[in-house]
Formats: C-alpha cells, structure tokens, sequence
C-alpha cells in the first residue's frame, strides 16, 4: 500500500471521531405554513404503507383473534350454581336464546390532514436525506464504504409508499443531499440547503458528532440518524432527535455488561481508554459496573480530542499507550474510536489484549487494508457492541427484501453489487432509517408538527425494522435499537465477524 495513501487514510479516520460544533451559521426556523388549509380524509380510513420491518402488519396487534379464533364458541367454565343443579328436575325452563343480532361496525374516525408545519401540507410531506458521499470518499481516500445510488434508493421508497397511498392519505417528497463528514463546513451547507432552500419538515442523516444539532437545536426541526444519539445531544435536541442505532452510553454499558458476564475481563489489570473529551461520559458510566464485578481497573487513559494532524496524533497516542504499559495494564477497555489504539500499540510493539464497545468494530470494513494493521495484533482484539446483521442475515430479511425489492422495481437497469457486504449494510441502514420515519409519521396523524412527531415516536413501544427486531422508541429510549453482539477478528475475513446470537440490553440511566 502507498504510504500517501496511509496518510490519507489516517485523516480521513481521525476527523471522523473529532469534529467541530455546528456553527450558527445555519439560520433559524421559518414557519410560513401552519394552518393554510384544511382537508378531510374520505370516510374511509386511507390506504397506509406497510411497515417496512413488518411486513405490512404495522398497526396490528399481535394479541387481537384471528378469523378463525372469532368463529370458535368459547368455552365457559359452569358457574357454582350450574355445578349444583347439574342433576336437578328436567323440567326447568329453557334458557332464552342469546341475542346474535351483529353490532354494526362503527364508522371510523377520519383524519383530518392540515398544513401544520414547514414541509407537511394537506397533501404532502416533505423528507431531507442527508447522506454520506461514499463516491468522494472513495475518490479522496481510497476507501469504498459501499458505493450505490442512494438518492435512487430513496426516490424508489417514495414512489412505492406513495403507490399505496402514502402517509395517511399524503404523498412523501425526499430530497437527498449528500456531503464529506470532514470539518462542519460540509454538514452546515447541507443543514441549510435541506431546512432552509428545500424546505424539509424531518431530515434522515448521516451526520458525525454533534452536526444533527444544527437540524434540531438550531432550526427545531425532527432528526432521524443513522446513529450518534446521546444524552448530552439529546438534551440539546429538545427530545427531537432520533436514531435507528442503539444510543451510545447504552452500547457501552450494554456491550461492558456482557463482558463482565462472559468473564472477558476476569483476573485482568484493565485500563479504560477513550479520545474526545465527551467520551469521558462512557468511562464513567461503566467504571462503576466494572468495580462492582471487582474488576481491576488500574485507571482511565486518553490522549485527548484527535486532530487532522496524523504525527501530532500518533505521537499523542504512543504516549498514553506507553503509559499504560508502563502502569501494568494487561486490558484496554476501549470506550472510542477503535483504530487509533490498535495502530499504537503495533507502533511499540505491546502485545495486549484489547476489548472495544465502538460499533466500528461491527461495521466489517477492510481493516487491516486500509489501516496497515497486522493480523496478529487484530487477533488480540474484541469488541461486545451494537449488532449489526452480517451481509447474509441483512438479505434473508424481510423488511431488507421489501426494500430492495422497491429499488429493483423502479430501477431495474441498476444493478447494486450484493456480493458487497459495504453495500448491503449500506442499503440496509438507509432502508431502516426510512421505514423509522415512516413509522413514526403515520403515527403522528394529520395534524404533523415537531412535538406531535416526538409524542408519536416515544408511544410507539416494540416493533421491528428491516434487520433489525426488538427494536422500542419511549419517553426515555429514543434509538431502536436494544440488541448488542460479540465480534471476534478472523484473519481468513480480515475483519471482525458476529460470534453467537444478539444479546438483549437492560435500560440505561
């Protein structure tokens, strides 16, 4: 491998854990469009799409009869006084015959749809999609996440929603805007565009860090993420900000939880890792389960926020690394960004084991490839996280098949390479992020603002989404997902893959 290429590399993987605030420059909200207009749905309840991780079930309850349970004449237990006259004279009257005159089925309640926000009028829903340019960051680093036309993705989602019949009787418009997630620059010219030249009432997103809040803090309007929800972001966000990955304090505690469990870290001298200062909230949200288990943490290591500097990064690291082999560390417990510690300790040439909660770990990119690292420093590491469907499980879906199904319908000239896990993991995280928005619109009903559309996402409860079951939205849980995974490194792969099945998370906080 080149070395410019390394280099490039390196950048490119250190400004993604370390990105700047979103900056002002954003704008402000602008309603122009509460209450033009009102409309009335046919008494008829209007056609809705079928949940894409459902299979069309959404609104069903999982309890309710079936046809056939309907028909059945239910048994009935004989009262005590049935149970004394069971021998009694025959000549007792008759029991009148029951009334079976049907009820008739009441009319239901029409949705009245109206003009209640920016992007939601009687008719239409307007949806920015703020994607990750996978074709530059080819192009710029040689690293392939998964290339594939996402903006067809989306248009090919819309039109089959809107086929059958759409959100609660409205049509669904995406606008798909792609950006390099380097710098806050990039992230804020989409923000704009999206909110303020599109008009967008909810933006589906890829951002890094804290660049969602230029959509919810600033401007006031939903996010739905890919991932990136914390507390802290939460706070912020005024509770509008969403994410189909399991919340990050979560991952951690979760994916800490089963290690303590499984004895990962037993008779270990540990030392918890981690790099930009707000990551030091994960660290103090597992110390305290470590200690309980009577885990040996010897303490908590960090070299500090990294930089687009990759010398001035390198020689941070080694620096703590050194330190920690120095204090007799025998564990890494990684809290953040999974490759910087990794390439350390190849660098000194430590051999120790390290485990990780970051769902990098998870994602099934060419590590060693385009990070120079040697397998048997990889096979030294492990990580318990976020589960994240292997390539196979994604396509054996249904909620993944309906999705792409929609794609090859409306474009069927545009082959997607399946055989790339990238591209599939890709494909399956976009489609889970629309049938979540989705989700949580028809929920919201025809009156659609910012907080009906937070109410509507926290009293959804339990559901699935495409590849991914179990997945819950409450008052205190506003990422789906509840499952995490071990991840083991397999030299024959040379990347990390699923070992067992996903495990459920308890709540956190």
């Amino acid at each position: 491998m080149k070395p410019t290429r390394l280099g490039r590399t390196a950048v490119f993987l250190w400004c993604l854990a370390v990105l700047a605030l979103v900056a002002s420059a954003c704008g402000s909200n602008d309603d122009d469009s509460t209450g033009e207009g009102v409309v009335t749905a046919p008494t008829a309840a209007a056609p809705t799409a079928p949940d894409e991780g459902d299979g069309g079930a959404q609104g069903e309850d999982a309890s309710a009869p079936s046809a056939e349970d309907a028909d059945r004449e239910p048994a009935q237990a004989p009262s005590e006084g049935d149970a004394d006259d069971a021998d009694g004279p025959a000549d007792q009257p008759a029991p009148a015959e029951p009334d079976t005159t049907a009820e008739p089925t009441p009319t239901p309640t029409p949705v009245v749809l109206t003009a209640s926000y920016q992007g939601v009028t009687e008719s239409e829903i307007v949806i920015g999609v703020a994607a990750i340019d996978p074709i530059q960051i080819n192009e710029m680093f040689g690293i392939d996440i998964g290339i594939f036309p996402v903006d067809k993705l989306y248009q090919a989602l819309s039109d089959d929603l809107n086929s059958r019949g759409g959100i609660n009787g409205r049509n669904v418009i995406t606008h798909v805007v792609s950006f390099l997630p380097i710098g806050a620059a990039d992230s804020e010219r989409v923000c704009t565009e999206l909110i303020e030249d599109k008009r967008v009432f909810v933006v589906i997103g890829q951002f890094i860090e804290d660049n969602a809040l230029c959509i919810t803090e600033l401007h006031g309007h939903p996010y739905v993420g890919h991932f990136g929800e914390n507390a802290e972001r939460q706070e912020r966000s005024d509770g509008l900000l969403f994410a189909t990955e399991m919340e990050q304090t979560r991952q951690r505690v979760g994916g800490v939880t089963e290690m303590i469990r499984a004895g990962d870290l037993d008779g270990y001298n540990v030392g918890l890792y981690y790099e930009a200062p707000p990551d030091k909230a994960y660290v103090e949200a597992v110390r305290p389960l470590l200690e309980e288990a009577g885990i040996n943490v010897v303490g908590e290591y960090s070299p500090g926020a990294p930089s687009t500097d990759t010398v001035a990064n390198e020689i941070a690291t080694d620096s703590i690394t050194q330190r920690m082999e120095a204090d007799g560390i025998d564990m890494i417990l990684n809290v953040s960004n999974v490759y910087g510690v990794i390439q350390s300790v190849q660098r000194i040439g430590w051999e120790v084991p390290i485990a990780m909660t970051n769902g990098q770990a998870a994602d099934r990119l060419s590590v060693p490839d385009d990070q120079n690292i040697e397998d048997e420093v990889l096979a030294r590491t492990f990580a318990v996280t976020t589960n994240k469907p292997t390539r196979e499980e994604a396509l054996a879906d249904p909620g993944v098949a309906r999705c792409l199904a929609a794609f090859q319908e409306h474009h069927p000239d545009e082959p997607l390479d399946l055989t790339s896990s990238d591209v599939v993991n890709g494909l399956t995280n976009h489609c889970r992020a629309f049938a979540l928005t989705v989700k949580i619109l028809e929920a919201a009903g025809g009156n659609i603002t910012p907080e009906t559309f937070r109410a509507a996402a926290e009293g959804l409860g339990t559901f699935d989404l495409p590849a991914m079951v179990n997945a819950s939205l409450s008052p205190d849980k506003h990422s789906a997902g509840s499952l995490v995974r071990r991840y083991e490194y397999f030299p024959e792969a040379r990347t990390w893959l699923p070992v067992g099945e996903p495990i459920a998370t308890e709540a956190v906080g």
